[in-house]
């Protein structure tokens, strides 16, 4: 194997990490933006009550906190 081929080699390796990781990112912040837990940090009843006084939060991610703040 020549050292051409290894250079050819690793720089497709490199591209696949690469475009894995962008992927991966994409992915996190797709489900940040469906997760009202994770968008608002809501780790505790007091913080989904404290969001639900909230008039800045949107009418659908409070449906979706007060189903989490009953389920506890």
């Amino acid at each position: 194997m020549s050292i051409f081929a290894i250079y050819i080699l690793l720089a497709i390796v490199a591209i696949i990490q690469i475009a894995i990781f962008i992927m991966a990112r994409r992915i996190r912040k797709r489900e940040k933006e469906n997760n009202v837990l994770l968008k608002y940090n809501i780790n505790s009843r007091q913080k989904a009550w404290q969001l639900l006084a909230d008039p800045d939060v949107s009418d659908d991610d409070k449906v979706k906190i007060r189903e989490y703040y009953d389920a506890e």
